[in-house]
């Protein structure tokens, strides 16, 4: 018994040593959870995207070249506004006499278009900050003798777009005037260069840069100029893309475009190109 227990005793010290020299199998190493898990990252915000409406039938505004696409001044201007509040613009075209209404059934986001702020606008749409400010002119046959006053234009027939400030003005100061309102301003010249009425009566710039700078205004002058300031209620305060009332969001982020373009000379920039003068206007 004793030799037995001590037997069993020695077996038992062997095992024991025998299992303290022998190295603990490795255990898989836990994975580095901060290593292993991929960091979640932040979906990027879609890019704002915007639809303006304009009628491209104003040059040096808004108007299609011979690829068909719609080109000016406001596009240039739109386009620099969109890249600096990072959003994705298209621009479609609107025939002017329905261009708000077009606005308010969402056709589009925005209205482009040489459009004057005006109380009687404003009252449908609100109005970002001014974009430019330009006289209105008589556009006629050079030499003519003109007064732009209601017994000078009596008798006279005035040729101007429909739904623009100047047919507006036109039919509420020259009385004496036959005033006949067209779908675009080309019509209009078309009538004036057909002795069907007696002058064009329109936006300045439009009057300059898109009749008489080709070679179809030949013949033809500015008779005499109508600041903003003869009528601001009727005429407004300059131009400015309108939104619809209740879309703030994009109203304050047009905004904020229009103000980097201002301060950072891109305006200029673009001005410079179409115009030799300020188009900014006071």
């Amino acid at each position: 018994m004793t030799h037995h227990l001590k037997a069993l005793g020695l077996s038992t010290i062997m095992i024991a040593l025998m299992a303290a020299c022998t190295p603990a199998p490795k255990k898989d190493a836990a994975p580095a959870t901060d290593a292993a898990t991929p960091t979640a990252t932040a979906t990027p915000a879609a890019p704002l995207k915007i639809r303006f409406g304009t009628d491209a039938s104003y040059a040096p505004f808004e108007s299609k070249n011979a690829a068909g696409e719609i080109v000016g001044f406001d596009i240039d201007l739109g386009k620099a506004i969109c890249a600096e509040i990072k959003a994705e613009c298209t621009f479609q075209d609107q025939a002017w006499d329905g261009i708000i209404p077009a606005l308010e059934s969402k056709q589009y986001d925005a209205i482009l278009s040489s459009m004057s702020i005006t109380a009687e606008r404003k009252e449908k749409v609100n109005f970002s900050q001014k974009l430019w400010n330009a006289p209105n002119a008589f556009l006629g046959k050079a030499g003519t003798a003109f007064e732009a006053t209601d017994a000078g234009l009596t008798g006279k027939t005035i040729a101007v777009q429909k739904g623009t400030l100047q047919e507006t003005y036109a039919k509420e100061v020259y009385k004496g005037a036959k005033v006949k309102s067209y779908g675009t301003i080309e019509q209009a010249y078309t009538d004036l260069t057909a002795n069907r009425a007696d002058v064009v009566f329109a936006d300045g710039v439009v009057v300059s840069d898109g009749f008489l700078k080709t070679p179809k205004g030949k013949g033809y002058a500015v008779l005499a100029e109508v600041p903003s300031s003869a009528n601001v209620t009727i005429l407004g305060e300059g131009t400015g893309i309108a939104v619809r009332k209740d879309d703030a969001e994009l109203l304050a982020a047009l905004n904020k475009g229009i103000e980097a373009i201002r301060a950072n000379g891109q305006y200029k920039t673009i001005a410079d190109k179409y115009f030799d003068f300020d188009i900014y206007g006071k």
